[in-house]
């Protein structure tokens, strides 16, 4: 099996204009399209994406589900095709609360999925009440029918622990050298933390381990906390897109804030204030739950975004960026852009690409 890594962080885009647009009034996805999750599907041999879609009633009540949609072309105007929401053996442990999917991937192999004694495995944030937690299926193709485990996967802390409130966001990576699942997650805490007193309430990333034979799943805690001072992730940070190193060691592409929540008493729906960008983390660790460093600038500012996308709809967020990294070594960066609740997905291409397609 062939291993792909990364030399660099990449910085240098091109913005290309939506990659998924909004279904018509009343569809799936007529209010949001977003969080993407891309893999490879050796079954028809291009790449399928997993999205968070949203639909809201004439009353706002919200519909969330996960959608899929296969490559077309990517040089062509069309580049993906809508292939609708996932359908599920057991809707009713989920029910409308299913939303940022994850595909368990091979970590030396980004974009990559992972069977595991014949089976893919779908991580979801999903509700319980108020509150979220985590969720995992499992499937024989990608394209399902999905089961679900009755109870999730992940669950929320208790009283002051840093995940009290939410756990949400995930990614999830096979390591078969250990057996186990290395899961990333948000945090959110319900209560002030005191290692982060420039956002007290603000989201951390965590790890976790699950062993897919057993179904155990234990925690190990935060590995990236709100940073001090000025910085593009001072206010609250997300999960990690997992890229080995050349070098050594592991790059993460990760989304978070400068600005601090309040308290979920003062906001309790607003755990991410805008602007959500996208940054590039490092670990020189082999293995990626310690060591992390976040680069102090995000890969690009809201004041940074050309007029003409802007004009597209990228604004306000930049949010759950994600990968596609090709195997000519290009690579195109995918996010949902605009105000919370009307948001598209939008993607870029690598400069070096574009390059050379000119």
């Amino acid at each position: 099996m062939t291993k792909m890594k990364i030399e660099k962080v990449l910085k240098d885009w091109k913005h290309l204009g939506i990659a998924m647009p909004r279904g018509d009034k009343g569809s799936f996805d007529a209010e949001v399209t977003g969080d993407p999750c891309i893999v490879w599907d050796e079954t028809i041999r291009k790449w399928r994406m997993f999205y968070f879609a949203q639909r809201r009633n004439e009353e706002g009540k919200e519909f969330n589900s996960v959608a899929h949609s296969i490559q077309i072309e990517f040089d062509n105007e069309k580049r993906w095709e809508k292939q609708g929401k996932l359908i599920y053996t057991n809707p009713e442990v989920v029910g409308d609360g299913a939303h940022k999917p994850w595909i368990l991937m091979d970590p030396y192999r980004p974009n990559h999925p992972v069977s595991i004694n014949g089976s893919f495995f779908l991580f979801v944030a999903t509700y319980l009440g108020e509150n979220k937690v985590i969720h995992q299926a499992s499937a024989t193709s990608l394209v399902g029918p999905w089961t679900f485990k009755p109870e999730p996967v992940i669950e929320r802390g208790s009283n002051n622990d840093f995940d009290a409130y939410h756990v949400d966001t995930v990614t999830a990576y096979w390591f078969e050298d250990r057996k186990k699942i290395l899961i990333y997650y948000k945090g959110y805490p319900a209560t002030p933390q005191a290692d982060q007193p420039g956002s007290p309430y603000g989201s951390a990333t965590a790890a976790a381990l699950l062993d897919p034979e057993t179904g155990e799943c234990q925690k190990i805690g935060k590995i990236i906390t709100p940073s001090e001072g000025s910085h593009g992730t001072a206010g609250w940070v997300s999960t990690i897109q997992l890229f080995p190193a050349k070098k050594g060691g592991w790059f993460g592409l990760i989304t978070g804030s400068p600005n601090p929540p309040a308290s979920p008493e003062e906001e309790p729906e607003m755990r991410e204030p805008a602007p959500s960008l996208g940054s590039w983390a490092y670990t020189e660790d082999e293995w990626p739950v310690s060591g992390w460093k976040v680069e102090k600038e995000p890969i690009t500012t809201l004041d940074a975004i050309p007029e003409k996308a802007k004009e597209w709809g990228e604004k306000t967020n930049l949010w759950r960026h994600h990968i596609l990294l090709l195997p000519d070594d290009s690579a195109q960066l995918y996010y949902n852009a605009g105000s919370y609740g009307t948001e598209r997905m939008f993607f870029r291409e690598s400069i070096t690409q574009s390059k050379k397609r000119a």
